[in-house]
């Protein structure tokens, strides 16, 4: 029976591959498996999710690290992150307070025209009152002087009764007069204070919206030619944040030219010591070449190579030098 040397028998030789003994057993194996798997499936699941989200969180806590390390590390995201938050927080203050100098100044002078107004309106009402007084003693007045007609009409037809009593009335008139009479002058008085007082607050609101808008004028002007000489400054001396970005590139630059420097001239030396001594061996041997010239040019060669005469070979040394050299390739 001819059996090939590589490979399995044939299936037309024995019994179908389905029938063998080692192909159900490695069939029912992997059934085993599977269902070995499907049944662990429930256990082996959450530990690939843990597995999972613990990765995942050690790459945010990583990447969090290197921020901070960046952080502590980096100057220019410390210079950036510092004028951010100064950028931010009088953002923030600038919603509550206003932090522009004319715009503080102009903020008080509409609150002063503010009281100003509210001051006119206590004016008015102040001015209300003492016409409010002058009226009523001018009716109590007029009351008065009627209550004595009648008084003295009674006295002349007998009636004292009636008499005193229109007396009574005319002199109760007469001291609510006398007590109203201070407040009408107080009233007159304040009310006169408080215009002039006004008049003045309105002249000094006048003055200082001058004066704001001098100032605002000036400091727009100031504003702009200090832009332009700032401008100028920086080129001149450089501005003090790039500038020290500056000087650490430079310093960096200077030491990385140093260290090729460095390099280079240790190259050098390298580069001398091998030149030099192959410029000695070149002169050793060109002189050695010199003499065996000279050595041959006197028919001296033959001395000089000192070569042996050749062995004559047999056929059966040939032979056996042959064998040698197959026996140790297979070797």
């Amino acid at each position: 029976m001819n059996t090939p040397l590589l490979g399995p028998p044939s299936p037309a030789d024995g019994l179908p591959s389905w029938q063998k003994p080692e192909k159900a057993a490695a069939w029912i194996f992997v059934a085993g498996l599977v269902g070995l798997g499907v049944y662990y499936w429930g256990k082996i699941l959450p530990f690939l999710i843990d597995i999972v989200f613990n990765t995942v969180k050690l790459g945010i806590g990583l990447g969090v690290l290197f921020v901070l390390i960046l952080l502590v590390t980096n100057k220019r995201i410390q210079t950036g992150l510092w004028y951010l938050g100064q950028r931010i927080f009088r953002t923030a203050a600038s919603i509550f307070v206003n932090t522009d100098p004319i715009g503080i100044m102009e903020d008080y002078i509409s609150n002063t025209e503010k009281e100003a107004r509210n001051m006119d309106a206590e004016v008015g009402h102040i001015e209300g009152a003492n016409e409010l007084v002058k009226r009523k003693m001018a009716a109590n007045t007029a009351q008065m002087k009627e209550y004595l007609a009648l008084a003295a009409s009674a006295q002349r037809q007998g009636e004292k009764d009636s008499a005193d009593s229109y007396a009574s009335r005319a002199a109760q008139l007469e001291d609510y007069n006398r007590r109203l009479q201070p407040m009408a002058t107080t009233t007159a008085n304040v009310s006169l204070v408080m215009r002039q007082i006004l008049k003045a607050a309105l002249r000094q609101i006048d003055n200082s919206k001058f004066k704001v808008n001098l100032l605002k004028d000036e400091y727009a002007l100031v504003k702009r030619t200090s832009s332009g000489m700032r401008a100028a400054m920086n080129i001149l001396r450089g501005d003090p944040d790039k500038k020290y970005f500056f000087d650490l590139a430079t310093d960096r630059v200077a030491e990385d030219m140093a260290q090729q420097l460095g390099q280079i001239k240790q190259a050098m030396r390298y580069s001398q010591e091998f030149v030099k001594e192959m410029d000695i061996q070149n002169g050793v041997m060109s002189e050695k070449g010199q003499h065996l010239l000279d050595q041959y040019q006197k028919g001296e060669f033959s001395a000089i190579m000192n070569n042996e005469p050749p062995v004559p070979m047999t056929a059966a040394t040939t032979r056996q030098a042959t064998d040698d050299a197959y026996g140790k390739l297979l070797d």
